[in-house]
């Protein structure tokens, strides 16, 4: 597979090394986790993992500070950290329109290792060790109607306060929010590509933002409803500033070989 050049702007860290795979149950190597931190992650997220790398000021979104342990695009239940999978997703997926681009050919001992290390930063990792994640309810399979009923999802749910009408997150309450909220018309989101993508951050909220859980808010079908309504919003998707200068990052600052 050829290598994908990236920069772990915005969430994780960089392009690294590849190292063997792990035998299972094998524990994560943490002299290669720090390494691998610290040759490629810590030009965006800083040393000591607040966010604050040489790189950070390029980008809009600002990396992730990890000593917070918040996290905004997780599996997990609101206010429990991520688990391993959703920084594994993460890492590997990339966070669409920011400086996080995907790292598919990172291997499983960096993987492991990085991840085991980057939960060393806060210690919220140590206080919720295994943390849940919320199921997906089973998909309500679209229909002629379901672009109707989620735009009435839309309209129940008040989401128009934050996002507007139109939802070009230019609501009545946008003005005064530090984090402005989604103009959910424009691509790529980076909680994902998919309508699953967009039910489970409803059901999970975004910490660390004004985007609350709708868990028990609204309804299984609603979830679905208002999932598939917002993807018929989709414009073509555009390559951000961010990711424009998380290349740019990277060819500076990549080790030479």
């Amino acid at each position: 597979m050829a290598r994908r050049p990236g920069a772990i702007g915005a969430a994780v860290g960089a392009a690294w090394l590849l190292a063997a795979a792990p035998a299972p149950g094998q524990p994560a190597d943490p002299a290669l986790g720090e390494r691998v931190y610290r040759e490629h992650c810590a030009v965006c997220h800083g040393e000591s993992g607040d966010g604050r790398g040489h790189a950070a000021h390029h980008f809009k979104t600002a990396p992730r500070d990890f000593t917070k342990g918040r996290f905004k695009i997780r599996s997990t239940t609101g206010g429990q950290p991520p688990s391993d999978d959703d920084l594994r997703r993460s890492i590997v997926r990339g966070l669409p329109g920011t400086g996080m681009l995907p790292q598919d050919h990172v291997s499983e001992a960096e993987l492991r290792a990085v991840i085991a290390y980057i939960k060393t930063f806060s210690p919220r990792f140590a206080e919720t060790p295994a943390p849940r994640a919320l199921a997906l309810p089973p998909a309500r399979p679209p229909g002629p109607d379901t672009l109707e009923r989620g735009r009435a999802v839309y309209v129940k749910g008040e989401c128009a306060e934050c996002h507007g009408k139109t939802a070009r997150g230019d609501g009545p309450s946008a003005k005064d929010l530090k984090i402005k909220p989604t103009d959910l018309t424009r691509r790529p989101f980076k909680v994902g590509p998919t309508a699953g993508d967009i039910v489970r951050a409803l059901l999970t909220g975004l910490d660390g933002t004004p985007m609350p859980s709708y868990q028990g808010v609204l309804e299984d079908d609603e979830l679905w409803d208002l999932a598939y309504w917002l993807d018929s919003l989709k414009t073509s998707p555009v390559v951000t500033d961010d990711e424009r200068e998380a290349r740019h990052v990277i060819r500076m600052h990549q080790p030479r070989r």
